[in-house]
């Protein structure tokens, strides 16, 4: 990835053929700019990756002692559990997090990390959306102190502490071959985000278990879901409808999970005898007796604390950034997958 360098208020204005002033004044939007030269200069400034020279000036001689944190979605439990992490460990070392959600948008995510620019954070911890590059490119430039967290696609090569999602999708597809299963699918998320890293690579580890044992997996057999109860639950209706069958089921979360349990149980199948059923995330809801759902565990406390303990201690040393963490998954094993003593029990 070419890294490309941020530019001056000299730059922006020669391009646009305006004075310094005028570019200055087209990012206060009440100010006596007309508003196409505004326009025309705010996407020059776009294109050339500048920044307010105050703020950039801010960055390298003050200090705010606060923290960026960016994800994808809100919504998401574990993402909830990491802003709590961050916000607690960085508050141990005197600073404090500010929070954004880029909602898998690249427009956002520019937007998100333009803000938190502007607001002069010290350091970002990032959860990448991986439509758009331009943000991690716009960080880069500015050499602001950053760690991504989560998962990483193969056009980033900076700092990380990231799980190792090939050996997720390994340890699950392990796991549902030893329960007896022998037509096994992949709940994925929706067609356009199947593309995530994360999901691909659960994939890649699931597909050379199988190989490796003998047991095929067609196109068929990765079903496009979603990420919420109610994306499971339809897709795992979806499939019956079209008279498809599985004996084993790896979700790429444990709430699509819940929603295949869900519907199979709405439709009279029982999980962990008819089917086996396994998620990613390991929920705290996973561990209930009601839901008893096998779950591959992800340390988002671990990860999250090792991001931060290393963003800072960059920060504070004024060393660059290099550390590559890969975090390696557990599987915790409930009766929603525990096909073999079942049957034992029967036969």
């Amino acid at each position: 990835m070419t890294k490309k360098h941020s530019s001056t208020i000299k730059d922006v204005a020669k391009k646009a053929g305006v004075s310094e002033t005028t570019v200055s004044l087209s990012f206060k939007p009440k100010s006596r700019v007309s508003s196409k030269t505004r326009a025309r200069v705010l996407q020059i400034a776009r294109e050339m990756n500048y920044v307010p020279n105050s703020v950039a000036q801010n960055l390298r001689v003050g200090r705010t002692k606060t923290l960026g944190l960016i994800v994808n979605d809100i919504t998401e439990s574990f993402y909830s559990v990491m802003s709590r992490t961050a916000t607690d460990v960085a508050y141990n070392y005197g600073y404090q997090l500010i929070y954004s959600e880029n909602g898998w948008s690249p427009a956002k995510a520019i937007e998100s990390t333009k803000s938190l620019i502007a607001q002069r954070v010290e350091g970002l911890i990032l959860c990448l959306c991986e439509k758009e590059t331009a943000s991690i490119e716009l960080i880069e430039s500015m050499r602001i102190p950053h760690v991504v967290v989560d998962t990483a696609p193969e056009f980033y090569t900076g700092p990380y502490v990231i799980n190792n999602e090939f050996a997720i999708g390994e340890l699950a597809g392990k796991h549902l071959l030893g329960q007896g299963c022998r037509s096994i699918a992949y709940f994925n998320s929706s067609k356009d985000m199947s593309t995530f890293s994360s999901f691909t690579q659960q994939l890649s580890g699931l597909k050379n278990v199988l190989s490796q044992s003998g047991v095929s997996f067609k196109g068929k057999d990765n079903i496009y879901a979603g990420i919420s109860i109610d994306d499971g639950a339809e897709a795992f209706g979806r499939m019956l409808d079209q008279d498809n069958w599985y004996d084993g089921i790896l979700c790429i979360n444990d709430e699509v999970a819940y929603g295949v349990m869900q519907e199979a149980e709405r439709r009279g199948y029982h999980v962990g005898q008819d089917l086996a059923v396994v998620g990613i995330d390991n929920l705290r809801t996973s561990a209930l007796d009601r839901v008893s759902l096998t779950s591959i565990h992800i340390n988002y406390e671990l990860m999250t604390t090792l991001a931060v303990n290393t963003l800072i201690n960059g920060i504070e040393s004024g060393h660059e950034i290099t550390s590559k963490i890969m975090l390696e998954p557990e599987l915790v094993v409930r009766s929603s997958s525990l096909l073999s003593s079942a049957r034992s029990m029967t036969n």
